[in-house]
């Protein structure tokens, strides 16, 4: 059994304990349907408010959980918001803006030397954005991410916000005092420039009206609990007014989702315009010509394509079909065709030799003449014309009876617009008579495998030489004796 004493102290190691902290400091942008799915098996009511939320709010990003995921989603979230503004001018400008509060952390006891380290992490991130923004480039996104995903970085990032916020609460305790249970110089010290604080309401509206508001944001903190309802609760709205105290409209917001000691942040889809589709550029019709179809096709409506028109068979039922028809006439038995008409022939009428006048003479050259007469001057002929002769017209002769024969083999040749390939054979590979080997051995060229053997089931007489093979036989008879 344990006494009193190991029981506070099991307790106090309790109290301490706190798990350890995995994944980025700051996570991608992934849908919000995860938080979703995070919860299927949780309370009743997480399940209901947590199922309506994609449907607002369509992207989340994840803060790790180690005591600063407040401060980090606010820095984060300010510095991603004007890059979802696009103004360049928008970085100098909060450079400057930043830098003039300095004479209020000085006026209330900050030095210099401790701050202007933190204050030119958060300057150079600006200048890096505003390049990356005036290049154009696109890398704006992922040098923020980089920027807050480095500790030393984002932690001096965080802790310049912080003592902004705390001077502010200073300079103006009748804003907060009165929501304080301690002195508010205590409170700033001990929830506000501690180093392992979380955030809490009152830093957040120290935060809306040092930082966020004079750049024109406004910031919404929804909060997930217990509580009665089907949606999450908008705990804290704020937004920008103009000099004139009117509230800007539809400013850009700064969205961030509590759930019990921890803060992410929510996006909607319009916070992220839609990626730039580019027109496909419309295809020109296509026009394929059919052999011996193109006279006297003629095209008809239908819901088919161009091109699927133009195949026959590929109307549907009904429409018609006007493709020319095609008979192929074949008969059995042959039949004498029909004779042909003799054409009439026109009467001629004699015609005089007539010569030609010299005002109408023709010269020509000499076709078999010398290099040397090209050019002299063209000899002059007279040319007479003689009288039509009249040929007589005979019937043409008889066809011959029509006959079916078996066509020969086709041959294929590869020609025409297709492009020979290195590994195509040649024509007439293979059809080339049989050559006998250069050499050969004494073993293949008296064996059955050998073309030129009697034994051979492919025997060519015609490369069976006897007198060598007998005089082979005779030199090994000889050697053979000896």
């Amino acid at each position: 059994m344990y006494d009193d004493e190991n029981l506070a102290e099991l307790q106090k190691l309790s109290n301490e304990y706190e798990p350890e902290v995995t994944g980025p400091l700051v996570g991608e942008r992934q849908s919000s349907s995860a938080i979703t799915t995070e919860y299927e098996n949780a309370d009743p009511v997480y399940r209901v408010k947590t199922a309506v939320l994609p449907t607002k709010y369509a992207y989340f990003r994840t803060c790790r959980g180690d005591g600063h995921c407040g401060w980090r989603a606010v820095a984060f979230t300010y510095f991603e918001t004007l890059i979802r503004v696009a103004d360049v001018n928008k970085f100098e400008d909060e450079e400057v803006r930043l830098a003039s509060m300095h004479n209020l952390l000085n006026l209330k006891g900050f030095q210099p030397d401790i701050y202007m380290d933190w204050a030119e992490e958060a300057f150079d991130l600006l200048r890096k954005l505003g390049n990356s923004m005036s290049n154009m480039d696109g890398d704006a996104p992922d040098i923020l991410l980089a920027a807050f995903n480095d500790v030393g970085i984002s932690l001096a990032i965080m802790t310049y916000f912080k003592i902004i916020a705390s001077a502010w609460m200073q300079s103006n305790p009748s804003h907060f005092e009165p929501f304080l249970h301690m002195p508010l110089k205590a409170y700033c010290s001990q929830n506000v420039e501690a180093a392992n604080c979380e955030m809490d309401s009152i830093a957040v509206v120290a935060l809306a009206e040092a930082i966020i508001k004079p750049v024109g944001f406004g910031i919404q903190v929804l909060y997930l609990d217990r509580s009665e309802g089907t949606e999450i609760n908008d705990t804290y709205h704020v937004e920008p007014t103009a000099l004139d105290g009117l509230p800007f409209q539809e400013p850009p917001t700064m969205r961030l989702l509590y759930r019990p000691g921890h803060f992410d942040i929510l996006y909607k889809a319009e916070d992220f315009p839609p990626p730039i589709q580019h027109p496909v550029p419309a295809q020109p019709p296509l026009h394929v010509a059919l052999a011996g179809y193109t006279d006297d096709f003629l095209p008809v409506s239908s819901n088919m394509s161009d091109v699927m028109t133009m195949i026959p068979g590929m109307y549907p039922t009904g429409l018609g079909q006007r493709w020319p028809e095609v008979s192929y006439d074949y008969h059995t038995s042959p039949t004498s065709q029909s004779q042909c008409t003799p054409v009439q022939t026109y009467a001629s009428a004699p015609t005089p030799a007539v010569s030609v006048a010299s005002s109408h003479q023709e010269y020509a050259t000499s076709v078999h003449g010398s290099h040397s007469s090209h050019h002299h001057a063209p000899s002059q002929h007279t040319i007479h014309l003689e009288p039509a002769v009249t040929l007589p017209i005979h019937p043409p002769p008889r066809p011959p009876p029509l006959t079916i024969e078996r066509a020969q083999p086709m041959s294929v040749e590869r020609s025409g617009p297709f492009r020979s390939s290195l590994y195509e054979l040649e024509p007439g590979y293979g059809n080339a008579p049989l050559q006998t080997m250069p050499f050969q051995t004494s073993i293949f060229r008296n064996s059955h495998y050998n073309t030129a053997h009697f034994l051979n089931p492919d025997f060519q007489p015609e490369e069976w030489s006897p007198d060598s093979e007998y005089t082979h036989n005779r030199g090994r008879d000889k050697s053979a004796s000896q």
